[in-house]
């Protein structure tokens, strides 16, 4: 009866320890933060910044932005008057956000992943987008998402032929896979991490600060 009582005790404590290294992992304590990888001809961060935003270009349905708790954000322009009409046609529903916070010590590219839910509703300049990421929303390391399309329309009045005005892949790795590539050129290490305190600045910047101006 004792060593039957000693076994149910051992056991209950194993069980509630594993049940607290669960939720620790799960909390992104035992999360690798970087520093093992890294080059010694690694540039600094003001200048992988630079160059992380050098890959914005107009015709891409994605940006990089800088961030106020985090340093960079990579998001699809669904909230782009230029590109929400896209979005919106091909029934998009669910948003993207790469955060990205640069530690220069350990010279890491910490990357927390979000999905996010788009609704769209009716407003003065026709369907608009609102896109939300809550608590509830999937996060931390997103390994597959992406749809393919193409849209046909009339390119030139005088030429009435119905032809192909633009292709697109809303492929996540079409915004990580340059920025990866771009992180590792310079010397940099990429580190997915799983919770949102390790892409978390101590000292958020102000909206202001950074000039990043109206951005929904």
């Amino acid at each position: 009866m004792i060593l039957a009582a000693i076994i149910g005790l051992l056991a209950g404590l194993i069980a509630a320890g594993a049940a607290i290294f669960i939720a620790l992992y799960a909390l992104g304590y035992f999360n690798y933060l970087g520093g093992e990888k890294t080059s010694p001809n690694a540039v600094n961060k003001e200048t992988l910044v630079k160059q992380l935003l050098s890959l914005n270009d107009a015709k891409k349905p994605y940006e990089i932005i800088r961030g106020d708790t985090t340093d960079l954000i990579a998001e699809w322009k669904i909230a782009d008057a230029t590109w929400y009409g896209v979005f919106n046609k091909n029934h998009f529903s669910k948003a993207y956000r790469a955060n990205l916070l640069l530690d220069e010590a350990r010279h890491s590219v910490r990357c927390f992943e979000e999905i996010g839910s788009v609704c769209w509703s009716v407003g003065t300049s026709g369907l608009m987008p609102s896109i939300r990421f809550n608590k509830s929303a999937f996060s931390g390391r997103i390994l597959f998402n992406k749809s393919y399309g193409i849209q046909y329309g009339v390119k030139d009045p005088a030429n009435p032929a119905v032809n192909k005005i633009y292709e697109y892949k809303f492929d996540i790795d079409e915004i990580r896979e340059p920025i990866i590539r771009t992180v590792k050129e310079k010397g940099w290490e990429w580190v997915p991490v799983t919770a949102r305190r390790h892409i978390t600045r101590k000292q958020p910047l102000s909206s202001f600060s950074l000039g990043r101006g109206n951005h929904v």
